[in-house]
């Protein structure tokens, strides 16, 4: 799931926020350690040592306190998504699902934006969670070129049977407003919610509805790998798509493709 609305009892992971915006460049941005260097442990070890290395590279962004609850996105799988705008210099990115990923995004963006600029929009179908990451990206001075988009889930033609996606005419005015008739280079699947029983299918619709919307090259990101659920959506985007998602970061909660700017499937992420 998204970094999002903090459920009750969570438990809140400790940050360090001494970290200098240098440590954003050496542990994030450096071509030669790459998002799947970051999220492939071999040991329980390896993997919580890997996921204080991303802890430490997002606390660089600084700003003030976020929410984080313990339904977020895996340090290392937000740093990933990081990797891939740093190094592959996306400028129109769009997040299904919108929360504390969505702001740390966007203070990212806006400290090393590219040379023209970037636009960004978050889809979300809670209108008050909708509200709050609108009102902290303001506050934080960061949301002149970040649109949240509140799309209600409806019953969609792509969607399982008994499911709900995000209304499509919402999503499709949103983001044409918000991208200017831009394509999108960076795709990150993380709502809407799926982990309740039955509902693992949920962002099945994603790519079959956006893909058009991808120029070559763009990369697609979907969380919560390691549930059934995404594993399903995964084999069914690969078997009717012909794209194929790398899981050398599935430790980090996410899987990676990249759109090939020759045919549909891809070939291994750089970001």
């Amino acid at each position: 799931m998204p970094y999002r609305k903090p459920q009750d009892g969570c438990e809140l992971p400790e940050w360090n926020t001494t970290s200098t915006h240098s440590a954003l460049v050496s542990r994030v941005a450096l071509p030669d350690r790459q998002s799947s260097d970051l999220a492939s442990p071999s040991s329980g070890a390896r993997r919580e040592f890997r996921d204080d290395d991303a802890r430490v590279a997002l606390a660089a962004l600084g700003g003030p306190y976020l929410p984080w609850g313990t339904g977020a996105m895996r340090p290392a799988g937000l740093v990933a998504v990081c990797n891939d705008i740093v190094l592959n210099g996306r400028r129109r990115v769009v997040e299904l699902g919108s929360g504390v990923s969505t702001v740390l995004l966007a203070r990212l963006l806006t400290q090393r934006p590219p040379s023209d600029g970037f636009r960004m929009a978050a889809v979300e179908h809670d209108p008050r969670w909708a509200q709050w990451v609108t009102e902290q990206l303001d506050r934080e001075h960061i949301g002149h070129d970040v649109a949240v988009i509140h799309a209600p889930l409806h019953p969609h033609a792509l969607a399982e049977r008994g499911m709900q996606w995000y209304d499509a005419t919402a999503v499709a005015a949103g983001l044409d407003a918000a991208l200017r008739g831009d394509l999108i280079d960076l795709l990150l699947v993380d709502g809407p919610p799926a982990h309740a029983t039955g509902h693992g299918l949920a962002r099945y619709p994603a790519l079959p509805v956006l893909r058009e919307r991808l120029v070559p090259g763009a990369t697609v990101i979907l969380d919560d790998v390691e549930r059934p659920g995404e594993q399903e959506v995964l084999r069914r985007w690969e078997r009717e798509t012909g794209i194929e998602f790398h899981r050398p970061a599935e430790h980090a909660g996410v899987a990676v493709a990249r759109i090939r700017t020759d045919n549909p499937s891809t070939g291994p992420p750089h970001g």
